[in-house]
Order: structure tokens, then sequence, then C-alpha cells
């Protein structure tokens, strides 16, 4: 099985190479003919792929965005399950009545039986394999955990899985009204098997509302650095993928210009994604 839990984007993201400084080389320009010519080297770097480049922040949305998608899937399927152990509950009462006849009781293991193959059914739907493809994930019943890549620099974390069983334990039939009893009561003092269902169940509903959050957190940063680095490499070469230079001093200048105002943009979408968050600063950092 395949688990994804999603940690806090560890700090030190920066651009795959060094940003000029347009406000300290606008003033530098009408120094000297050498710091014209420094100028016109930092407008000619060449952005070169590097592990925080957009690619690389590209594929950690990708790696958290099927983790959302395997969360969200488990979280259907544990909906789906809650209301149909009510419903057991509900037979397996009417089945605890000693005083049922035959036919009646017949009936009500049909029903008891169709819950449990549905519930069945649900926890195998629950697997989530994502646009890209790859091995599939189910949160609710796989038995191995899954990893889901937090940053550019490959840093994992994992989804714990709920390792629930086929059919969550329940027995196959209820064939006396004691059995039913015992499915809804338990005995010796220990918890009944449709208890421990229900409460594996809510368990994992509330753990995947708290991974759904954390991933949908992480998923937001990182789709920020993304359209941030790749705004950043794209304003550096001017919008070109070559270390062509501009034809001349002014226009070079008016480059480093737009750099700058893109970075004072981007700086100021970025804060507004919360400042105390680890991510968020460390997002922070490709303006600094």
């Amino acid at each position: 099985m395949e688990f994804v839990m999603i940690n806090t984007i560890s700090p030190g993201f920066m651009p795959s190479t060094q940003v000029a400084n347009p406000a300290a080389n606008a003033v530098s320009s009408q120094a000297s003919p050498d710091t014209k010519t420094s100028v016109s080297k930092k407008a000619e770097l060449e952005v070169s792929p590097g592990r925080n480049s957009a690619k690389d922040y590209s594929a950690v949305q990708q790696s958290l965005a099927k983790g959302k998608g395997a969360v969200e899937t488990a979280q259907a399927a544990t909906t789906e399950i809650k209301d149909s152990l009510t419903k057991v509950r509900e037979v397996a009462t009417q089945l605890a009545d000693d005083s049922l006849t035959a036919p009646q009781r017949e009936k009500l293991q049909k029903q008891y039986t169709e819950l449990r193959t549905g519930i069945e059914k649900t926890l195998e739907s629950a697997s989530y394999k994502g646009a890209g493809g790859g091995k599939s994930i189910n949160l609710l019943t796989d038995k191995d955990s899954s990893k889901v890549t937090t940053n550019s620099y490959g840093s994992q974390s994992e989804l714990r899985s709920s390792a629930l069983t086929k059919s969550l334990g329940l027995p196959e039939n209820i064939g006396s009204a004691a059995e039913a009893r015992d499915l809804l009561k338990g005995k010796e003092g220990k918890a009944s098997l449709l208890t421990t269902a229900e409460t594996a169940v809510t368990d994992s509903a509330e753990r995947l509302a708290k991974d759904d959050k954390k991933l949908k957190a992480q998923l937001e940063i990182a789709t920020a650095v993304s359209k941030a680095t790749s705004s950043l490499e794209s304003e550096r070469t001017g919008g070109r993928n070559t270390a062509r230079a501009a034809p001349d001093e002014e226009s070079r200048a008016a480059l480093l210009k737009q750099a700058e105002e893109t970075r004072q943009q981007l700086k100021q979408q970025t804060i507004g994604i919360g400042s105390k968050d680890q991510g968020a600063r460390s997002l922070l950092s490709l303006f600094s």
C-alpha cells in the first residue's frame, strides 16, 4: 500500500544560478566602462538547469498532486463506508431479535451480505493511480508506505496507510440472534467487531483530513515556487532560452529593471501565502 504524508518544504530554495541585482547594477552601470561590462555579462548569464530549476519544482508539484489525489480518493471511500456501516448496525440490530421468522431472518441476512460485499468493493476502489501512471496508491488497504517528493532536493515524506482488512473484519454471515448481538456488543468485555470497524474507518477519515490539509498547503507553496522560479529564469534571459545579449547597454538595463520589478511583484504575491509558514519563508528566500 502506498501512503503519502507531506512535510514542510525544507528551507533553502534558491534559483539554480545567481540572479543579478538590478538595483545595484543600475547605479554601477554609470560609474565606469568596466562596470558596464560586468552588467553586460550578468545580463547575458544563461540559466542552467540545476536542483532548484523550474523543472525541478514542476516535478515536486506532480508528486504532491498525486499524493493529494490518493488522499481524496481514500476520503471519498471512507465516507461511503461509514454510511454502509451505519446500515450494517441497523440490520444487525434487527437480526438480534430472537422472535424473527426464518423468512425475515433470511431477508435481513441477504441485506447484510450485500452491505459487506459493497464495503469490500469500496475499499478496493480506493486505489489511485493518477494521470502520470505508475504504481497505484490505496491509503486504506495498502500494506507498504508510499513516498511523495516534498522539495526540489528530492526530500520525501510518507503517507501512512490504514492497512484495513478486505471486509473490515466483519463476519460473512450472521447465523443467529446471538451472533448478531456479539457483532453489536462484543463479548467478554472486548469491543465488538462492528465497533472496531467503525473506529478504524473514523480514525482513517480523521487522518486523511489532516493529510489533505497538509498536502493542500504544500502544493500551494510548490506551485508558487515553480511559477516564481520559472518567471525569474525567464526574466533573467529576457524571455529567451539562449544567452544572447541585448543589443546595447540601454536594452540590457531595461531587462534588468524588468527583472527587478518582476521579483518584487512575485515577492508580494508570495507573502500572501503566510510568512509564518516554513515553506513560505523558504519561498521568500528566492527574492532576497
